[in-house]
């Protein structure tokens, strides 16, 4: 079975800094200041997402750069569209043009190592295309589904989340197999979801949707096998309230049917997972998330820790693994039997790494509520609920596990707290919900976490904005770890870009994209780090 496929493969920006500046790659030893080694520029920019772009990756290895923007206006109706291929270098590779509507909105890209794909929203046919292109520049696939009522809540969110602080929400790869989305659907007053497979290998589009008694269902993508779509899926019996319930869903994308469907209703706990790992040297999988006592309500009550399940791709738990907040992790954090960390809060678990040595590293970020001064104020003058809490996103928080899943060490890397919600939603969401929220919205500073591939080597990566004497401004920063201890790097970003994006390079450099509005420029260059 090849290696999971998490989401947070995808390279992802989320922190405005004078323009719109994302994520960097640290591949060396602590960097202060940045050295050009080449640069190339693309005139006739009308408009670009840069979130819309990425890294072209083989066997672990940079091989070059895809990204999409608008390159003309032909008419009042017509819009010139130009997909750009480059190499290691910043070679121009390959410039695929075509014209559409200017009512075409591209909302999302994947890359899955022999393809890449773009969802585009077309106003005038009612439609969301996908496209799929190989890196020779052609075409291989086009698929269409008609939208309508069912997906405006999806629609929405495309509207709200359009820009380069976004990060993929509905399209992910499969290995190299293809594409999958998973939409929110509404009708009437149910929510529930569907799951469309886009084949890059042969024309082929099918989608799934759950059974009539998943009317109100929420589905969130954690990753895939060769074979399998898996879901975290929460639901509940009617609308407007009852409890809710949290499954692990198997979706086999190659018969096209669930595999399993994983409640736990015979444990010991209620489980609720929220990342899931390949276990290397066995075909299983290892399913991270917080667990509850048996009686408690998911939607309103707090977890007592961190579970690990493992189990087989036919859904059957083989092992169980419970770490308390208050007893396991209280040894090396200072916590309380709601699992709040002091001065963090709770944990998101965002990414799990597996060392050669067996050792397990889990990437947790903190969220908790705050008192809201402004939502105080508006409350006593309004006299109405207008929220008197905030949730702020806090600290990262790297968890070592022996060989057993239990816990060994926690250490905390301090980060200035952001805030990320505020409103009546802070005051009565769960802790759970709430994370899942901060998810979706892209309020984390986590980025993305890089590595050499047996993990003997990683790098933690996140965004930052510090205020201090010395400096004022956006930072991206590393966690990384050499096999055998932690430590950090840190890089001060600054630029007169409307829109900034920092991408890996070859070996001991970055890329640097900018875009610069007023001129119409896409400006990439080389630094070497160090």
């Amino acid at each position: 079975m090849k290696g999971l496929k998490p989401n947070t493969m995808q390279t992802i920006l989320k922190r405005t800094f004078v323009g719109l500046l994302s994520t960097v790659l640290i591949m060396s030893l602590p960097v202060h200041r940045l050295r050009a080694q080449g640069k190339l520029s693309i005139d006739k920019v009308y408009s670009v997402y840069l979130r819309n772009g990425g890294t072209i990756i083989e066997k672990g290895q940079i091989k070059g750069y895809f990204f999409l923007y608008e390159s003309d206006k032909v008419d009042k109706h017509t819009s010139e569209y130009t997909l750009q291929l480059l190499d290691e270098n910043l070679n121009k590779v390959k410039a695929i043009k075509f014209q559409d509507s200017k009512q075409l909105t591209l909302l999302e890209s994947a890359y899955n190592g022999t393809t890449v794909a773009f969802l585009f929203k077309n106003d005038d046919d009612k439609t969301l295309d996908m496209k799929i292109y190989d890196f020779d520049g052609r075409l291989k696939y086009s698929y269409s589904n008609g939208f309508d009522k069912r997906t405006d809540d999806l629609m929405k969110r495309y509207m709200v989340l359009h820009s380069d602080e976004g990060m993929n929400k509905n399209v992910f790869d499969v290995g190299d197999q293809g594409y999958v989305s998973v939409l929110p659907l509404r009708e009437g007053s149910a929510r529930t979801y569907e799951v469309d497979y886009y084949s890059s290998t042969t024309k082929k589009q099918w989608n799934y949707t759950p059974e009539d008694a998943e009317k109100y269902a929420f589905a969130e993508y954690l990753g895939s096998t060769d074979s399998l779509i898996i879901l975290e899926v929460l639901k509940r019996n009617h609308a407007l309230g009852g409890d809710i319930s949290s499954h692990l869903v198997g979706i086999n994308f190659v018969t096209r049917k669930k595999q399993f469907d994983i409640e736990n209703a015979n444990d010991a706990y209620r489980f609720v997972p929220c990342n899931v790992a390949p276990l290397e040297g066995s075909n299983n999988l290892l399913v991270i998330g917080s667990f509850y006592d048996k009686n408690a309500n998911v939607g309103k009550d707090y977890s007592k820790g961190l579970a690990m399940y493992e189990i087989t791709t036919g859904g059957k738990v083989v092992n169980r693994t419970y770490n308390t907040w208050i007893e396991d992790f209280g040894k090396y954090l200072t916590t309380n039997s709601r699992g709040k960390i002091d001065q963090v809060g709770y944990l998101y678990i965002h990414r799990v790494i597996r060392t050669p040595d067996h050792k397990l590293f889990i990437v947790g970020e903190g969220y908790k509520r705050q008192a809201s001064a402004t939502g105080i104020a508006m409350s006593v003058l309004t006299m109405s609920d207008a929220g008197v809490t905030k949730v702020v996103v806090t600290d990262m928080v790297i968890m070592e596990f022996d060989d057993k899943f239990r816990v060994k060490n926690a250490t905390i890397f301090d980060k200035t707290n952001n805030t990320a919600l505020s409103g009546p939603a802070s005051d009565y969401n769960s802790q759970h919900l709430l994370a899942l929220y901060l998810k979706a919205s892209g309020a984390f500073d986590y980025e993305f976490t890089t590595g050499d591939e047996s993990n003997s080597n990683f790098a933690v990566c996140y965004s930052d904005y510090e205020h201090s004497a010395e400096y004022h401004g956006q930072t991206f920063n590393a966690i990384r770890y050499n096999g055998s201890k932690l430590t950090t790097d840190k890089i001060e970003l600054k630029s007169k870009a409307s829109k900034m994006r920092v991408l890996p390079a070859k070996g001991g450099s970055v890329m640097i994209l900018e875009y610069f509005k007023k001129d119409k420029r896409l400006d990439c260059r080389l630094e070497k780090l160090g």
